[in-house]
């Protein structure tokens, strides 16, 4: 009894985490069959030049697209990239993933890195606490000209609790260039990305037991 019961409250637990919050984290849209599409994609806004941003379809780590950021050249010691927010309220756990691709036809250079970050917005649309890394903003580790070439890397960002005054929660997928040569080649591929709303302690173990009392219902 148990041992059926933990069974359906890590099933209900994967199910939960599984289920991002993201619209659009695998870019299957807008269509690129006929070539990269530069800009955000749905559901996503740009900052910087939109077109060192381009939905592709060159790789694809699932589906037939990714996302490709380049440059941003003219921006120095800035980045490129796109965000996405939803609501979200002090207290809540949010973690999330995004998978990326150094490919060797156009691999990162220099000092240029590809970063994934979760961050906590106030009602005007500010940071939670100002930017504070480990209390409104937190960060996958770098992806490097150094990470590996031609594979897929998933790049994490766990346990990141809304600090007080947070409205919303936003991720937040930036290559950025640093130092000169000022027009450093070098693209990072990106697919699969996710924000999760974590279960709060106790929310599993009722799942299952909901999940055993349906499943008793049904036998009987």
């Amino acid at each position: 009894m148990k041992l059926a019961l933990t069974a359906l409250a890590l099933a209900a637990t994967a199910g939960m985490a599984s289920a991002t919050l993201l619209t659009n984290g695998g870019f299957e849209t807008p269509d690129a069959s006929a070539g990269d599409v530069p800009g955000a994609p749905p559901g996503w806004s740009g900052f910087n030049d939109p077109s060192t941003q381009n939905t592709t379809q060159q790789f694809a780590l699932s589906g037939l697209q990714s996302f490709k950021l380049f440059g941003p050249f003219d921006f120095v010691g800035g980045g490129t990239g796109i965000v996405q927010s939803v609501p979200a309220a002090p207290g809540e756990v949010y973690n999330g993933s995004i998978w990326a691709l150094n490919s060797s036809a156009d691999a990162l250079q220099g000092a240029d890195f590809f970063v994934y970050k979760i961050e906590f917005l106030n009602a005007a649309g500010g940071l939670a606490a100002g930017g504070l890394l480990g209390v409104d903003v937190f960060e996958s580790v770098q992806f490097t000209a150094a990470s590996a070439q031609d594979v897929w890397t998933e790049l994490g960002v766990g346990t990141a609790p809304a600090p007080a005054g947070t409205a919303a929660v936003q991720v937040v997928a930036v290559k950025v260039q640093l130092g000169d040569p000022q027009f450093n080649g070098g693209s990072v591929f990106l697919d699969d990305a996710t924000l999760n709303l974590v279960p709060a302690p106790g929310t599993a173990a009722l799942i299952g037991v909901a999940g055993l009392a349906a499943t008793r219902r049904r036998r009987a």
